[in-house]
């Protein structure tokens, strides 16, 4: 009898074993990232890019810098700058009480992003990866790199990195 139940654990066990390989497989053909809108148009992040969201915090304004830059909000201790990215790329925001915070947090750079909407994580086939970029904004278009189209819809690699290294910028004073 007790034979049988060894048997049967070594079963369970050889499927548990075979699906755990069968996710690690499907993960690896998965790309994620943190999808938000800016002026109408959907974009990801890559999901490693993106320290956290926030919602949008109090702040104060700063003098004497570009109007992208809305000012300084105390996040945890942190003098966090709080970047308008449509203002910074030139398109035109939607006005949303769901506008959001997207932070970077990367080497000495700690900075927000007010996006009009984030999206939450999501996931795509890397079979899907389109290297083509199309409909993007000029002021936009140094920071997409391809995309992804899914159900009619495009989803733009925004590139948080290119955006971060770019000296326009980093030099937000007049």
């Amino acid at each position: 009898m007790a034979a049988k139940g060894f048997i049967q654990l070594l079963r369970l066990s050889e499927k548990g074993r075979r699906r755990i390989q069968q996710d690690q497989e499907s993960q690896s053909d998965r790309w994620s990232g943190v999808a938000f809108m800016l002026a109408g148009q959907r974009f990801v992040a890559p999901l490693g890019e993106v320290a956290e969201v926030l919602r949008v915090p109090d702040y104060s304004p700063v003098h004497g810098v570009q109007r992208w830059l809305l000012g300084l909000a105390n996040v945890r201790g942190r003098l966090l700058p709080l970047t308008d990215l449509a203002g910074f790329t030139g398109v035109t925001a939607r006005d949303s009480l769901q506008s959001k915070v997207m932070v970077i947090d990367h080497g000495d750079l700690f900075s927000g992003l007010i996006v009009d909407e984030v999206l939450g994580i999501q996931h795509f086939s890397k079979a899907s990866y389109e290297t083509e970029v199309t409909d993007v904004a000029v002021g936009v278009s140094p920071y997409v790199q391809g995309g992804f189209f899914r159900t009619g819809q495009h989803w733009h690699v925004f590139m948080l990195s290119r955006l971060a290294a770019d000296p326009r910028f980093l030099s937000a004073s007049l």
